[in-house]
């Protein structure tokens, strides 16, 4: 089997894992690999300013350039992952060297990234895997429902795993995501009930700086990476897995990522959050004031806490919520395998 990847392909990122595990996965004779990183990175910045938020200009040209110069021959499968650079011609090409065409993201392709590109490609796939449950109808007014996967998040098991023992980890909960307002209110709330917080993430300059003076809350920078970032999701009693209120997502990679690093999970109660995980296994808030009690509570009964944590760990290592398994089935979906 010859084998065409296309995505980012740089070391840590997800877009690589997912590479690493299709490749596993189909042990083909050929897996060729396109690293569209590669014409971005070499971008100004400036035009991958532009590309990112309209697509269009140099950095749309180039990284359709690269790949079509990078195109070898027929291919019996075709994985691309996110493509929201990638052109209608460019996509109807890559149509013509192949019989399975797929494409994936984890990304809220439409409500997020918004690509006309991608949505004036969309109908030349064979199947698109998409993880955002709300963007369902999305995909169906331009793809046939039969050709749509909905999947799950996912984590890599030989990455996301526990490397702090309970005993030894500090006290508090780690929250690493990105900044908006939400999650500022939340996260003073916490600071104001005497909740120590260690936060990463971009744009949260201005709240750390306005909060230097709280000895509860520690800023560990605005990006966190590969071991690092595994040892620091272990590294807490609690991990906070905020949800986006830009969209209306309901899981995040964190969901399963913060269990799988042997942390308790602090998530927000909704039906997919509830469908991964039991009551006794992760730590489900509606409000504030129920997430200031739970941690609280779980402060003063410390083996509670424990027990709890390694649930959500057995939970999430057991059910097949690696990149692995929901790379397996999705392909046994497509009958690749």
């Amino acid at each position: 089997m010859k084998v065409l990847y296309i995505g980012q392909y740089q070391t840590g990122s997800t877009s690589r894992m997912r590479g690493e595990k299709l490749k596993k996965l189909l042990t083909p004779t050929s897996f060729d690999i396109i690293d569209t990183y590669i014409p971005f990175i070499n971008e100004s910045r400036l035009f991958r300013s532009l590309g990112f938020r309209h697509k269009i200009g140099p950095l749309i040209r180039s990284i359709n350039r690269y790949i079509e110069e990078r195109l070898s021959g027929n291919y019996d499968f075709v994985w691309v992952d996110k493509g929201i650079f990638i052109t209608p011609e460019t996509t109807n090409r890559i149509r013509t060297l192949t019989y399975h065409l797929v494409h994936f993201t984890p990304d809220p392709a439409f409500m997020f990234h918004n690509s006309r590109l991608f949505e004036r490609s969309l109908a030349l796939y064979d199947f698109a895997v998409t993880t955002k449950s709300f963007e369902l109808t999305h995909y169906e007014r331009l793809l046939d429902k039969t050709k749509i996967i909905l999947a799950t998040q996912g984590y890599d098991k030989n990455v996301h795993k526990p490397v702090v023992d309970f005993h030894e980890k500090k006290e508090g909960l780690v929250f690493i995501g990105h900044h908006e307002v939400e999650r500022e209110v939340l996260i003073l709330h916490l600071l104001n009930h005497g909740v120590k917080v260690a936060l990463a993430g971009i744009k949260w300059e201005n709240f750390v700086k306005k909060n230097n003076h709280n000895h509860y809350l520690t800023y560990l920078g605005p990006s966190i990476y590969q071991d690092a970032y595994v040892k620091t999701l272990s590294a807490y009693q609690f991990g906070l897995g905020l949800l986006s209120k830009w969209i209306p997502e309901k899981h995040t990679t964190r969901t399963l990522e913060i269990p799988a690093c042997g942390t308790a999970l602090l998530t927000e109660r909704n039906e997919e959050t509830k469908s991964f995980y039991k009551e006794d296994e992760v730590i489900f808030f509606d409000t504030h004031f129920e997430l200031v009690e739970k941690i609280k509570y779980y402060q003063t009964n410390l083996q509670e806490l424990e027990a709890l944590t390694q649930r959500g760990n057995v939970c999430v290592t057991k059910q097949g919520y690696d990149y692995e398994s929901i790379l397996h089935r999705i392909l046994q979906q497509i009958s690749v395998l």
